[in-house]
């Protein structure tokens, strides 16, 4: 298990604003070589919120390096490797946003998050945050908001969830818990995400199913209407999808201008983020405030409609 971690300090709340990097290289599972580098942020201004995290302040930039100098020497501790971060989206956000505003060609890479990758991994943790999963999995701690600290931990906890996964490299890991790589290539970027698997069985549904006309409800409060579901439902989506087209509704699985409802079940926060909501429901959201009559329900809301129970 070959891989380099990478780990950001930001002197603001602008991902373009690195002030330390960190890489840490791991081959054949054993670490053997941990180092960070300070970076003098724009103006070499700080907030001080994010001095509050890392204790790093401007006077211990005043000499150090811009992100291009330290980045020509780590893009080539990354390039072609398989690359790690706790919470990918900001590591990855912060080499995108800087490589922007330098006029910098992406590195290539393929990467993880080790946070996301946790929460499959090892479910049912009352936190995912880089010091409880080191605190769960006896990890020292020690030097945490400083990048070669946070290297180190997150290449000790990413090495612990690929004994409990039974996995032997990365391509098994992706498979066995329906991940996507991330990855940067040249003006490129693919974000490290789920694959979700009920969407070959919906698909071939919503083309192949044909229902019986002649079991068609006129009075069904879904007749002739477009509904569209998200979340975890009680009842298998397939079925629930079955359930509109067999009254004469119209199931679909994208929100467009013609969807007439959307039936929302438990959001998982591990897909759809901290304000727990999917993209289908921010779309409905959205369309709403611009006039649309569509409708949002809750999976009993549908059922008691369609079933005509009061």
């Amino acid at each position: 298990m070959d891989f380099t971690v990478i780990d950001f300090e930001t002197a603001t709340s602008e991902r373009a604003s690195a002030c330390e990097v960190g890489v840490c290289v791991v081959e054949n599972g054993t670490i053997t070589k941990t180092q960070s580098w300070l970076i003098q942020p724009p103006g070499n201004n700080y907030d001080y919120a994010n001095i509050m995290v890392h204790g790093i302040t401007p006077q211990m930039t005043a000499d150090a390096a811009d992100f291009p100098t330290v980045w020509n020497e780590v893009s080539g501790l990354l390039s072609g490797k398989d690359v790690i971060a706790h919470y990918s989206p900001f590591d990855m956000g912060v080499i995108r946003d800087e490589c922007d505003l330098h006029g910098l060609q992406y590195p290539q890479f393929r990467f993880m998050c080790s946070c996301s990758l946790s929460k499959f991994i090892r479910p049912g943790l009352p936190s995912y945050s880089l010091e409880s999963l080191c605190r769960f999995f006896g990890i020292n701690s020690d030097g945490h908001h400083r990048a070669a600290a946070d290297c180190e931990m997150t290449a000790k906890l990413f090495l612990n969830l690929v004994a409990l996964s039974d996995c032997t490299d990365f391509d098994s890991i992706c498979k066995k818990y329906s991940y996507q790589m991330g990855s940067f290539s040249n003006d490129d970027y693919i974000p490290f995400k789920r694959t979700f698997r009920h969407e070959k069985s919906v698909d071939a549904f919503l083309k192949n199913y044909e229902p019986d006309t002649d079991m068609f409800d006129d009075t069904n409060p879904f007749f002739h209407k477009s509904v569209v579901f998200t979340g975890k439902m009680y009842k298998n989506r397939v079925d629930l999808l079955k359930m509109v087209a067999d009254v004469g509704g119209i199931p679909a699985d994208n929100i467009t201008k013609t969807t007439d409802f959307l039936v929302v079940g438990q959001q998982d926060y591990r897909f759809v983020g901290e304000d727990g909501m999917s993209g289908k429901q921010k779309k409905a959201i959205k369309l709403i405030e611009e006039g649309q009559p569509l409708t949002i329900l809750s999976e009993s809301e549908f059922m008691e409609m369609i079933l005509g129970v009061k």
